[in-house]
């Protein structure tokens, strides 16, 4: 079992440094556009941070292990919100953008509604069928959120960004393209081993010790896959860039939601057991937690003390999974 650790390790390396070198390079293409810190947390660096998500849902979804894609994609959300966000607000109080909570989040819980319909659309005995076409629906809202937050970000005005993200990101412009795809390549393949090591042990540990795989999917894997987020969650408080962190996290969770269970399902149909329905509650719960704590005060401000409490809520959940 050393060894299978010893992979897995290696493995979330290869996933965080492949995730921030395609960051790095998308991120100095995207600037070049006049996109904002917001929009760029929406989409370029949420999906760079979920790559080792979605790299994980490949690997899983063409060897058969649907539990894994399931419990990956709800654990990580639910990750994002309650250890990301609680690790960054003991940092630096974070605020929250009312476009995060008027908008953003009230469009996940529709999309963890959507998936409790869909999951429970086909079943077979014990086991509930998430079917391709049913994959394409929830690539094509994939597609739309993306478009969304494109389009929302040309209806508003006068948008400021961070003078120290400009000029973080003017920095990485002036690399040479050859050095973009070079760190393209790189990422790419690093995410790729990356994924074959972390999937690839992780079925062999959970076989050894009898735990299912939704339950390592929605631990372990969760919360390695969810490295790059706590890591940009950290830098970003440190740098009290909380729409980069926040748009982040719910584009994330869109992804996770959307995109992984439906490129997974597209590639292979998921059969899953039945109490994903508790595990979408609980993610819907732990949302609209989040959305009231968020607009107790005028400030729309997350505190260290609020941060403690949304640790030892996902403490509580880890050993409810237990």
């Amino acid at each position: 079992m050393k060894f299978e650790l010893v992979l897995i390790v290696i493995g979330f390396i290869f996933l965080i440094k492949g995730a921030d070198l395609l960051v790095m390079a998308a991120t100095s293409i995207a600037k070049k556009f006049g996109l904002s810190e917001m929009l760029i947390g929406l989409t370029i660096v949420a999906v760079g941070t979920s790559l080792p998500e979605i790299f994980i849902t490949i690997t899983s979804s063409i060897d058969g292990h649907s539990d894994l894609i399931i419990g990956n994609a709800i654990g990580s959300c639910i990750c994002n919100f309650l250890l990301v966000i609680g690790i960054a607000s003991l940092i630096k109080p974070v605020k929250f953008d009312k476009r995060i909570i008027n908008r953003h989040l009230p469009i996940e819980i529709a999309a963890m509604i959507l998936l409790i319909i869909l999951g429970n659309t086909n079943e077979l005995g014990d086991y509930h069928i998430i079917t391709r076409w049913q994959g394409v629906i929830l690539l094509l809202c994939t597609a739309a959120y993306v478009f969304y937050t494109i389009y929302e970000e040309k209806t508003i005005k006068n948008e400021k960004i961070d003078e120290e993200i400009v000029k973080d990101v003017e920095s990485k412009e002036r690399k040479s393209i050859v050095t973009i795809v070079i760190y393209m390549i790189l990422g790419i393949l690093g995410l790729k081993y990356g994924s074959d090591f972390v999937v690839d042990n992780c079925i062999h540990i959970a076989e050894m010790l009898g735990l299912s795989e939704k339950f390592i999917g929605m631990t372990i894997v969760a919360v390695g896959t969810a490295l790059p987020e706590i890591i940009t969650g950290i830098i970003s408080a440190k740098k009290n860039e909380t729409d980069l962190l926040l748009g982040n996290i719910s584009g994330s969770n869109i992804l996770n939601l959307c995109l992984l269970i439906g490129l997974g399902s597209v590639i292979n149909p998921l059969a899953f057991i039945s109490d994903f329905n508790i595990s979408l509650i609980i993610l819907i719960a732990v949302t609209i937690l989040l959305q009231w704590i968020a607009t107790k005060n005028e400030k729309s401000e997350l505190n260290r003390g609020t941060g403690i409490f949304l640790i030892i809520i996902y403490i509580v959940y880890i050993i409810l999974q237990i």
